[in-house]
């Protein structure tokens, strides 16, 4: 199924709107830019910030082909492609660019300082730079935060109230996002009086889990967090991969990514990435219609979801605090 064909499907009837109007034909559409790190098939994943975008656009009127133009640029999860797909989008000259994750904002942002940009979800550090105010933005940026450090340090408390003789965890990045250094600095403040040391252990994709294991057991790592980078924990492939490596190795492996517990880690805690589509869909919406992006603050999650897999805890020989499964908000049993 093409991208546009799967865009079609997803979206939902038009809305009534005062601009363009129905009869000025297909010239007269707003265009809407979309620069994605995953591929095409992102459209078709339905807990996806893209796919939840554009079906929040055709909730609120803006259906691909009938009275809006999105035009995507995905780069395949190969990053380096992210700052010519932004200059291809922008040399379409769209009203508005929407992108996903810290190095797809990072590459828009590069490409223009004119066209709105809409960034959903991303670091909070991230948006701070590019926005220049979370509050008032100061650019042509503005967007939703994924989380922050603050929320993948809880995710190390939890899993230390899970497995208390935790002493080292293997922390997994993607060298090639440019703020995995960022990350990994503000992941270890505050995590001392847990008696935790964090050691960094890099991916790039599914090619790349066996030697990051053994890097990790090297380096006498008991436990590893994955990151919620859009290629490690995004993608389905490589996320599976190394929750089967995790499992094989029985060792203990967490997240801020929700599918991560899903699919067989011991826990994640983090935001509804489709949630955070939908709310994208309503700033583009809102810019749409006239705003400016310093008149949209940058937004924070308001929820965060706790997921545990006791399956997992049962063949990792833990046992998971009945205090921790009264505040999860889903027990996979």
């Amino acid at each position: 199924m093409s991208a546009r064909r799967a865009l079609l499907a997803l979206g939902g009837a038009a809305a009534a709107l005062p601009w363009p109007s129905w009869g000025q034909g297909a010239a007269a559409w707003p265009r809407v830019g979309v620069l994605s790190p995953a591929g095409a098939e992102i459209l078709k994943r339905p807990d996806s910030s893209v796919a939840n975008l554009v079906a929040g656009l055709g909730d609120l009127g803006h259906v691909d082909g009938r009275s809006v133009r999105l035009e995507f640029r995905f780069a395949d999860q190969a990053l380096d492609r992210l700052p010519a797909l932004a200059a291809e989008l922008v040399r379409q000259t769209p009203q508005i660019i929407y992108s996903h994750t810290n190095t797809a904002a990072r590459a828009a942002a590069r490409a223009t300082t004119t066209i709105p940009i809409v960034v959903g979800p991303a670091g909070e550090e991230l948006l701070l730079e590019l926005a220049g105010s979370l509050a008032r933005p100061t650019g042509n940026v503005t967007g939703i935060t994924l989380t922050n450090s603050q929320w993948d340090q809880k995710c190390l408390q939890l899993l230390k109230d899970i497995a208390p003789r935790t002493r080292k965890v293997a922390v997994v990045f993607n060298p090639d996002n440019p703020d995995a250094g960022q990350n990994l600095r503000g992941l270890a403040l505050g995590l001392g009086p847990l008696g935790l040391a964090l050691v960094r252990v890099d991916a790039r994709g599914a090619g790349d889990v066996p030697q990051a294991f053994a890097a990790a057991a090297a380096a006498g790592a008991d436990a590893m967090f994955l990151t919620n980078d859009s290629v490690l924990a995004g993608t389905p492939l490589v996320r599976m991969r190394f929750i089967e490596a995790a499992a094989a190795r029985r060792l203990p492996l967490v997240s801020s990514q929700y599918a991560v517990a899903a699919d067989g880690g011991l826990l994640s805690m983090g935001t509804d990435i489709g949630a955070l589509g939908r709310r994208a869909a309503w700033q583009v919406h809102r810019i749409l219609g006239g705003a400016k992006p310093g008149d949209l603050p940058v937004e924070r999650p308001s929820t965060f979801k706790l997921t545990l897999n006791l399956k997992t805890a049962r063949a990792l020989g833990l046992t998971v605090p009945q205090s921790l499964l009264l505040r999860a908000d889903e027990v996979i049993r």
